[in-house]
């Protein structure tokens, strides 16, 4: 009796596997997303507020007109919360885990266990080949290795065990980059986990505090806001040169840190960023508006705009490229260069090389 195993599970590997699926997928969320920034986003902080929500809501429909109704209810302002969106997103998680999943054995492999030697049909089947004979044998493999060295090349050399021996270098260059392409998919996951992130559970609050008064900041924090005093530095003409306020912080009855906060110069506690908006009133007497924030995937934002800035720079300038090279007793030498695809120049530089080492023999 035999059992009859479904190949479902693998029918749906092999389809998130599939790069063009996760090429789709990506057009997908840009293009929602791209969709979602004409309209305004309804943020959670207003959607609990029924004052606030009216003045929202009011604001949006002398905006829109007769097409608020139709655009509510199709979601255009909860767009980036709507399962619209983040179906697609999640499908594009799940397909970019399946492909680095699928590919990192082989990408590794390639990167750090690559055989020195090389069979003859790779030889023959190689883009870029070469065939030439050097009247001083013993010297061939030096001038290979120098040849290759010069252009960058880390060679590793193997002699075949025979009776007339045969030698074999390998020369890669940038060996590492195909890890780049690891490092690509793991930054497009982090980017989509600090999106989820800050849209489920960050927040934005302003917060408007009088000379000496006290301001909660909310959102289940702890932590209030008072206003230690505000100064406003002026040019000769009157004009506003700058100004600053000295804002404390408490987490219950404690006082735990107190700052001055300058335009682009923000204050920062528990995960709470505290920005500085504007200011009202007159001299002595200044009320100051702060804009609070809360987002806990910021740093798994910035860190995958990073990893995907270093994954694609290396990406598309450093591709990775190798050259077998086997070497007869008799001074036969056969060579075969290979390169990715982004290496335009490579077949030229081959050339160059096989060239180079017909002149270095030939003296």
């Amino acid at each position: 009796m035999t059992s009859d195993k479904s190949p479902t599970p693998k029918w749906i590997w092999r389809f998130f596997a599939r790069l063009n699926v996760t090429a789709v997928l990506i057009a997908v969320v840009l293009l929602l997303a791209v969709l979602g920034s004409f309209f305004p986003q309804l943020p959670p902080t207003i959607a609990t507020d029924p004052e606030r929500l009216a003045r929202w809501e009011a604001a949006v429909r002398a905006r829109y007109g007769a097409l608020t109704n139709l655009l509510a209810v199709s979601g255009a302002f909860r767009c980036f919360r709507s399962p619209v969106f983040l179906a697609p997103v999640a499908l594009l998680a799940l397909a970019t885990l399946v492909c680095t999943l699928d590919r990192w054995r082989g990408l590794w492999r390639r990167a750090f266990h690559q055989p020195v030697r090389c069979s003859d049909v790779a030889l023959d089947t190689a883009p870029h080949t070469a065939s030439l004979t050097a009247p001083d044998a013993a010297a061939l493999p030096r001038i290979v290795r120098e040849c290759l060295e010069q252009r960058g090349f880390r060679v590793r050399t193997e002699v075949a065990p025979t009776n007339q021996p045969t030698i074999h270098l390998r020369g890669d260059r940038y060996r590492l980059s195909p890890l780049a392409t690891l490092v690509t998919h793991l930054a497009v996951l982090l980017l989509l986990v600090g999106a989820v992130l800050s849209s489920g559970y960050g927040w934005r609050e302003r917060v408007t505090i009088g000379p000496g008064e006290t301001a909660e900041v909310g959102h289940g924090s702890n932590l209030a806001l008072r206003d230690e005093g505000f100064i406003v530095a002026r040019y000769p003409d009157g004009s506003v040169a700058s100004y600053e306020a000295e804002i404390s912080i408490t987490e219950g009855d404690r006082e735990v840190k107190r700052s001055r906060v300058r335009v682009n110069e923000p204050l920062t506690y528990g995960g709470v960023g505290l920005y500085l908006q504007s200011y009202a009133g007159t001299e002595g007497r200044y009320s100051v508006t702060l804009l609070t924030v809360h987002d806990p995937g910021y740093g798994l934002v910035i860190t995958a705009g990073f990893l995907l800035l270093l994954g694609l720079t290396v990406s598309f300038n450093f591709p990775h490229c190798w050259v077998h090279a086997r070497i007869g007793p008799q001074g036969t030498l056969r060579l075969a260069g290979r390169a990715d695809r982004r290496a335009y120049d490579f077949g030229r530089e081959f050339e160059a090389l096989v060239k180079e080492i017909g002149a270095r023999c030939s003296h």
